[in-house]
């Protein structure tokens, strides 16, 4: 199956590199192209309401035609998997209400990982009617170093339990995380030399924890061509003209846009990955980037 086509997909990437405005607007191409996109953040993350102007709370909330968006928030994600086990959501609301409870549940390992992920496996299995109700879910991960982590839960959750009822509910949310035909980590960069070098260092991490297939290689913001080829002959005449300002400004952006080119191609062809790149744009120019990565 094409990465494209997986229900589950993870962004993440160096921290200002437009990771939620690429995961919007991947939301964007979904809905466009006939699918029901979901997009998750994660509780601390609040960026979806800005992007569209729209409310974001604990339930799948419409942000735009066709697209859906939800907040897991730990406290609810926890209050959702207790009431799993009771059957009974007002009783799990009193039990992570209490206090004792409360300092156990923060001071185990993974919980809040466990319960996310068990989160996340939910709204991926939900049907509607024989169908998917969410088609592809949309993960906005924190950015590259949070998100190994999260990534890394396989390692953890082998070191929390072996054996018995735990042990199975474990080895079902790995099963989610390294499922090729389900899911897919997609890395968003930028063509500039410090988040292509984080990008190759984030790309080796993964491939050696080994758990989550990759998906594609965002390459966001890419620089257009500066000149055409009519201007750039006549470069030397406007020099000669008396314009040497204009003309080193034009030069400068052709150097840029050609140093913005020959880092994305090495990034592309040491990852080996399926790249789409994404044009520089006005902040959420969010419909060409969608018709883009469509």
């Amino acid at each position: 199956m094409a990465p494209a086509d997986r229900r589950l997909h993870l962004f993440t990437g160096k921290g200002g590199v437009g990771k939620s405005t690429v995961v919007a607007a991947t939301a964007l191409a979904a809905a466009q192209a006939g699918r029901r996109p979901l997009i998750v953040e994660l509780g601390h993350r609040a960026t979806m309401g800005a992007i569209f102007d729209a409310p974001v709370g604990a339930d799948p909330t419409p942000v735009a035609p066709g697209v859906h968006a939800l907040n897991v928030d730990f406290h609810e994600a926890l209050i959702d998997y207790v009431a799993e086990q009771t059957r009974v959501r007002a009783l799990a609301k009193r039990i992570v209400a209490s206090d004792a409870l409360a300092r156990f549940f923060a001071a185990a390992p993974a919980v809040s990982e466990v319960v996310t992920l068990r989160r996340l496996e939910r709204l991926v299995d939900e049907e509607h009617r024989g169908r998917p109700r969410w088609d592809p879910v949309l993960v906005d991960l924190d950015a590259t170093g949070h998100a190994l982590m999260f990534l890394g839960l396989p390692d953890v959750f082998a070191d929390l339990a072996t054996r018995g009822p735990l042990a199975a509910f474990l080895r079902s949310l790995t099963a989610l995380l390294s499922d090729r035909e389900r899911t897919a980590l997609d890395l968003v960069t930028l063509p500039d030399e410090l988040p292509a070098h984080e990008t190759r260092e984030l790309h080796a991490a993964v491939v050696a924890q080994g758990h989550v297939p990759l998906g594609r290689l965002v390459i966001n913001r890419m620089p257009p061509e500066p000149l055409s080829a009519a201007t750039r002959a006549r470069l030397p005449a406007l020099a000669a003209a008396g314009m040497e300002a204009e003309v080193k400004l034009a030069e400068r952006l052709e150097r840029e846009h050609e140093r913005a080119l020959h880092i994305a191609n090495e990034l592309e062809e040491a990852l080996g990955m399926p790249t789409v790149r994404l044009p520089e744009l006005e902040p959420f120019g969010l419909a060409t980037l969608a018709e883009a990565l469509r």
